[in-house]
């Protein structure tokens, strides 16, 4: 049972940055940028990102199967991620610069080959990243202790990246009543996330560098990269019952949070007209309150199994998720404008952020859980496929949720390209029901993680059994 050092944590969990950076730059700035900046249809952008996520989930588990059976000096997964540091922030930079004149086809072409190229490239890095967490520690405490590093670092971080992006290059203007609509202000926000995209991923592999000679190596049978292969360890992680279920909760939570997250930053500038600097404000309190999730979820794995501590988390956050919206609807929350509108949104997305820091905490620790038992099972380390396997359920799911958002935005007709000011009551409330859709994929997710069958009773036992002589 290995100890890890606070240095080898913090350079691990600072590698999550970069993935934060693409997740939330997908969900609160590019699809809004291309759809309200630049006028390309919600469907055809939700249809661009759809593909490019099912791209990357479909290249998930190939880069799995790859880093599994690799062979280096710098051992199974380091080399990737130093490889994919300079294609990933020069991709993502590159995004956000779409030649001007091209039309609905011509937008959607750069949309959908840069998508595609970004989320090739974290491919690359975050299988592996991932995959390592799960390798640096084998105690069933520690690696609480590893996630809640890499998912403090990667959310906070990505959140105050993209929080003090939207402050310093998205200010109001006597043109731009909000500054996110404001086109000067996305090639310097780009250049400053595609610069600390780079710097954190080199760190984080540099970082653990020492760890490499105590990693498990590949498989003594490990084979040259094929599909039927790589389909055949799937198979073999899906005769794993508690993987199944991570499988299918994480995909259906992946198309919740999806439409929410793609929505978010329409719901912040129409539903609730707040400003470019109330939206950057209420980054915090959704940082702060997962900072404080993440620190909680040790200590309530020490007192609860991971199982009942996620699904109570998801309850809470799903729960609170749409109570804004269904009373504003209900018409029982403050006027628009009003600073008692803007405190209780803040208070809500405290609450929110801190149920969704012990989720993923405990999702992501429990998914290293399987890797173990999964180990115990069979004898073979598929910790890259299987965290690939529940990477490409996830992006599975978010593609479904951003074409949703997107072909959704188009069904109820809400006009691009358009000031807040001038938009009919109707169609913002048709976008607060449009983001209720969600709530319902959010309780089958719930239902999904019952199946789980791990706890600390039963894999304390296995680790027990697996050391007998």
């Amino acid at each position: 049972m290995k100890t890890l050092s606070v240095a080898t944590k913090f350079a691990y969990g600072l590698g999550q940055i970069a993935e934060g950076i693409k997740s939330r730059g997908f969900d609160y700035i590019v699809f809004f940028y291309f759809t309200q900046v630049l006028g390309l249809s919600g469907a055809l952008a939700g249809m661009a990102v759809a593909i490019a996520l099912i791209f990357d989930a479909v290249t998930d588990p190939v880069a799995g199967h790859v880093s599994d059976n690799w062979k280096s000096r710098l051992g199974r997964r380091h080399p990737f991620m130093y490889a994919a540091a300079l294609p990933l922030a020069l991709f993502w930079y590159l995004l956000f610069f779409p030649p001007d004149g091209l039309g609905q086809a011509g937008l959607f072409a750069w949309f959908l080959v840069f998508a595609v190229l970004v989320r090739g490239s974290m491919t690359i890095y975050h299988v592996p990243h991932m995959a390592l967490g799960a390798e640096l520690s084998d105690d069933y405490a520690e690696r609480t202790s590893v996630v809640q590093w890499r998912t403090f670092a990667g959310m906070l971080g990505a959140l105050v990246v993209i929080g003090l992006g939207i402050w310093l290059f998205f200010p109001e203007t006597p043109e731009f009543s909000n500054g996110l609509l404001n086109p000067k202000g996305y090639p310097a926000f780009a250049t400053f996330s595609a610069t600390i995209m780079f710097i954190t991923i080199w760190y984080s592999a540099w970082g653990t560098r020492k760890e490499i000679p105590h990693l498990p190596g590949p498989p003594e049978d490990s084979q040259p990269f094929s599909l039927r292969a790589t389909y055949a360890e799937f198979l073999l992680a899906w005769r794993n019952p508690s993987f199944r279920s991570l499988f299918a909760g994480f995909s259906l939570f992946a198309i919740s949070i999806s439409i929410g997250n793609t929505l978010g930053t329409h719901l912040n500038v129409f539903f609730w007209g707040f400003s470019t600097g109330q939206i950057s404000t209420l980054i915090a309190p959704t940082a702060v309150g997962f900072v404080i999730g993440v620190v909680a979820s040790g200590a309530l794995h020490q007192r609860f199994d991971k199982k009942p501590t996620l699904i109570t988390a998801c309850i809470v956050s799903g729960v609170l998720g749409n109570f804004a919206v269904v009373g504003r609807m209900a018409e029982i929350m403050p006027p628009t404008g009003s600073a008692l509108l803007f405190e209780t949104i803040f208070g809500l997305l405290f609450v929110i952020g801190a149920a969704a820091g012990v989720a993923y905490t405990s999702a992501g620790s429990m998914m290293a859980d399987v890797a173990q038992d999964q180990f115990n099972r069979t004898g073979r380390n598929q910790q890259g496929i299987l965290f690939a396997a529940v990477a490409f359920s996830g992006k599975l799911g978010s593609a479904g949720g951003h074409f949703l958002a997107g072909v959704g935005i188009d069904l109820i007709a809400f006009p691009l390209q358009a000031d807040p000011v001038n938009i009919a009551p109707e169609l913002i409330r048709r976008l607060g029901l449009l983001s209720l859709v969600a709530a319902p994929i959010a309780a089958a997710g719930i239902w999904a993680y019952t199946s789980y069958k791990i706890d600390r009773v039963s894999y304390e036992a296995s680790m027990r059994a697996l050391q007998k002589p």
